[in-house]
């Protein structure tokens, strides 16, 4: 009977097949991590922008709140986003309004932005006050167009029974239009380091306060209006008189989703609705673009406020 052991060359070559064997079941290893967390990031960015998409929806859906026939006028679309809302400044009671009854206490009618049940005393807060037949504001100018309603009391003052009462402030040094006026544009200071290079921040401003951003890695932002005929709207990137505006808009983004990747996209294109393209510089695709996963948002946004201008 032969009791021979294995030789060292063959120890050697069994240590090297098996090294080769884990070499590769690692590298497999590594290369299924890798596509699994990036697939994992893709979804968490993917789920962010539609959590973003959904509050900028929100907060555009409340231009014109509390604002007089003459300043809803105020109001612009294309590569920025312009409007005036009274819900703009996210106070506690921001998206608060009442009637105001003939014993001149407020008939309260909503909730705050948050959805919480408004609460309106003390009243000493500033406010739009609105005339309910022809929509404009009934504050002095000498008060910033704001009024302060039942400074003493928990009561209106008599020549506003009757009218719509929208809050504005808590603050006495704001002034009404200019401190609530709402803009959205595309800046590329500061930009997160996973964004591709060319992207940009959707920001956003609130009156003079600074600017704050709201979506980042964004490569085309167009806000498009219906406009024209009532029962055939077109889309247009202006607005011109009011008169000719149909109530709606069209948010048209692209935003980037994950990260730099090893293979590469097509070019992401808006519909004819949002004006085709967008049209991009051809190196900066070639060199940059193609190598991140791009996703389009189109969507339509009704002005529940302009409805009853």
């Amino acid at each position: 009977m032969n009791n021979r052991g294995f030789s060292i060359i063959e120890i050697l070559v069994v240590i090297a097949i098996l090294s080769i064997l884990a070499g590769g079941i690692f590298s497999a290893f590594q290369f299924m991590a890798r596509e699994n967390a990036q697939r994992h990031f893709v979804a968490k960015q993917e789920q962010d922008t539609a959590v973003l998409t959904s509050q900028l929806t929100k907060d555009i859906e409340t231009a014109g709140f509390g604002v007089d026939r003459d300043n809803l006028q105020n109001i612009s679309v294309g590569n920025t986003l312009t409007f005036i809302s009274l819900a703009s400044r996210e106070e506690s009671r921001s998206g608060c309004w009442a009637m105001v009854r003939p014993d001149r206490t407020m008939d309260i009618r909503s909730t705050t932005y948050r959805g919480v049940n408004c609460d309106l005393n003390p009243k000493n807060f500033w406010y739009v006050i609105l005339d309910p037949v022809s929509k404009r504001n009934r504050c002095p100018s000498s008060s910033d167009f704001l009024c302060q309603c039942g400074v003493d009391d928990t009561r209106c003052d008599e020549e506003y029974i009757n009218t719509l009462v929208f809050f504005a402030t808590e603050r006495n040094q704001l002034a009404f239009p200019n401190d609530f006026r709402v803009t959205y544009f595309l800046n590329n200071a500061n930009l997160p380091r996973e964004c591709a290079p060319g992207t940009f921040n959707l920001m956003k401003t609130v009156g003079q306060d600074n600017a704050q951003p709201m979506i980042s890695c964004v490569q085309s932002f167009i806000v498009r209006a219906y406009v024209g005929n009532e029962n055939n709207p077109q889309l247009d990137n202006s607005i011109g008189d009011l008169s000719n505006f149909r109530n709606m808009i069209r948010l048209c983004m692209i935003i980037q989703v994950g990260g730099r990747q090893t293979t590469s996209t097509n070019l992401p294109q808006f519909s004819n609705e949002c004006g085709g393209g967008p049209n991009v510089d051809n190196n900066w695709w070639n060199n940059v673009g193609r190598w991140y996963r791009w996703k389009v948002i189109e969507q339509d946004i009704v002005l529940r406020n302009y409805q009853a201008r």
